[in-house]
């Protein structure tokens, strides 16, 4: 940064250093990549890359060594990277170049391909760094990117989306995200607000053509018609709206939830995680007490990316032993945690004095689906019975706990796949709020929501305003702050603390 506070960049129009980084996942693999990124990036590629085939006469294909100036665009290379002052071979590699701002970061980009593995990759990104880069820090790269203007800071934020999606829906919604459709929605937003500014600017610099002022609700208070500015500010209100319906889902989407099964011992808690995991995951016997740790599974439940978790039966008693104990303990903290409880009952036997017990203990501030289990043993429960153990509970609302519009429990068998997919799709109604997993367009960061709230709070305060025949001065401030709220979430009005909250969580490489 220079001392004005400007971002000091270099002739080529990137930043003063060349940056670089290993830009694939650790471990053992079949390709690694080292990028570079900034003005000395051919340059540096030059110093360590030796080419395999050569011209007649000595001379390589159009690439020069000294500097690597003639290293044609776009054109994957063959050769080795090794030692500049042994000539020592490292690995084989594959290499090009890509020109700014033809590139990811607006800015020279090399990137080496060579074979997966820590040796290799730290040998030549160490080259690298010795030949004059410096290595690049968390999301340095799509930081560049956004500053040279490649990218918006609502797209450059969904890349960190992208690389962590854990469900396809969530993937869809960090690469509708990255290809800019939030940022189109939000830029139309700005886009009617700065017309609407315009307008309420040439009234405030010439009122001697605006005597008066007429109301939203079409009173006449003048000579000037509001009646249009308020329809543009509905317009807006409209669209910052629709993004916000589906906030709370993205946000399922995009970070996903945990689920937690409890209930007394023996009632079929892991035969329904091990249904719900597709997999033998716990282990199944009719001796209570079987599971005595919490064990975790990821799934994929319509879109929603859910850690699912068993735990211990709960129960009190004397006679249990240490094991055991600390088990239901656990169980207990694993509900504490969870975002959704699964709440198993046993179908086939009367509600008994530890159900009454475990249904008092629950958080009535929670989500929970009671599931009446081994209903393929003889169903003795009844939905009135489920309704009555849980209507005891203070403050307990059933509608909350995952029943049907009748109020009735949800019921499966462990094995039987349609009450499955029925209690899957009972869980997603719930992680969702309504909104479809495959609904387009999910604002999916808490960031993006704070801001749609604001500007949805502004906006109506605007509309009041306007309605109540308040000059334009008053409510020309919340228009700007409604604004403002929008061009944060894509960057145009922002500081530099947001931009670096923004990149902190990238990974080194991207």
């Amino acid at each position: 940064m220079s001392g004005d506070g400007r971002i000091d960049k270099d002739t080529r129009g990137g930043f003063g250093d060349t940056i670089a980084a290993v830009s694939t996942a650790p471990g053992e693999g079949g390709i690694g990549i080292i990028r570079i990124s900034g003005s000395r990036a051919l340059e540096i590629l030059g110093q360590v890359f030796e080419p395999k085939s050569k011209l007649k006469g000595g001379g390589s294909y159009g690439w020069s060594s000294s500097d690597g100036g003639n290293f044609s665009e776009r054109r994957i290379y063959y050769g080795y990277i090794a030692e500049p002052a042994s000539g020592e071979r490292v690995d084989e590699v594959l290499c090009f170049y890509m020109r700014g701002p033809r590139s990811y970061t607006g800015e020279d980009v090399c990137e080496i391909q060579c074979h997966g593995g820590g040796v290799p990759l730290r040998r030549i990104l160490g080259l690298v760094c010795e030949c004059g880069a410096v290595p690049a820090q968390p999301g340095e790269f799509t930081k560049r990117a956004f500053l040279n203007g490649r990218l918006d800071l609502a797209q450059a934020g969904a890349v960190i989306d992208l690389i962590r999606s854990k469900t396809e829906r969530g993937y869809i919604a960090a690469r509708e995200q990255a290809e800019g459709r939030l940022s189109e929605r939000v830029r139309e937003a700005r886009g009617v607000l700065l017309d609407v500014l315009a307008e309420i600017a040439a009234m405030i610099d010439y009122p001697e053509e605006y005597v008066g002022v007429v109301s939203g609700s079409g009173e006449d208070c003048g000579a000037h018609d509001f009646g249009d500015m308020d329809g543009a500010l509905a317009h807006v209100e409209e669209i910052v709206c629709e993004l916000l319906e589906g906030a709370a889902a993205g946000r399922v989407v995009r970070d996903g939830v945990r689920i937690v099964i409890v209930g007394k011992p023996n009632v079929g808690k892991s035969s329904l995680f091990n249904a719900l995991a597709r997999e033998d995951a716990a282990i199944v016997t009719a001796a209570p007490g079987t599971t005595r740790d919490a064990l975790e599974v990821w799934l994929d439940v319509r879109g929603v990316p859910v850690l699912l978790i068993d735990t211990a039966g709960m129960r009190e008693g004397v006679g249990l032993d240490e094991v055991e104990r600390l088990g239901i303990e656990r169980a207990q903290e694993q509900y504490e945690r969870a975002d959704v409880c699964l709440f198993v009952l046993d179908g086939s036997e009367p509600l008994s004095e530890e159900d009454s017990r475990i249904a008092r203990d629950l958080d009535s501030a929670k989500k929970h689906i009671v599931v009446v289990n081994k209903g393929d043993l003889g169903k003795v429960v009844s939905p009135e019975d489920v309704e009555t153990l849980l209507g005891g509970n203070a403050g307990f609302r059933i509608q909350d706990l995952g029943f049907s519009g009748q109020g009735k429990g949800q019921e499966t068998d462990s094995i039987d796949r349609e009450n499955l997919a029925e209690l899957e799709e009972r869980l997603a109604e719930v992680l969702l709020g309504g909104v479809s997993a495959g609904a387009s367009l999910l604002v999916t960061k808490a960031r993006h929501k704070a801001l749609l709230e604001s500007a949805a709070a502004e906006l109506k305060e605007a509309r009041s305003a306007l309605d109540s025949g308040a000059a334009a001065e008053f409510f020309e401030v919340n228009i700007r702050a409604a604004r403002g709220a929008l061009g944060e979430i894509i960057g145009e009005e922002v500081t530099d603390d947001v931009i670096d909250r923004v990149f902190e969580e990238f990974c080194v490489g991207k």
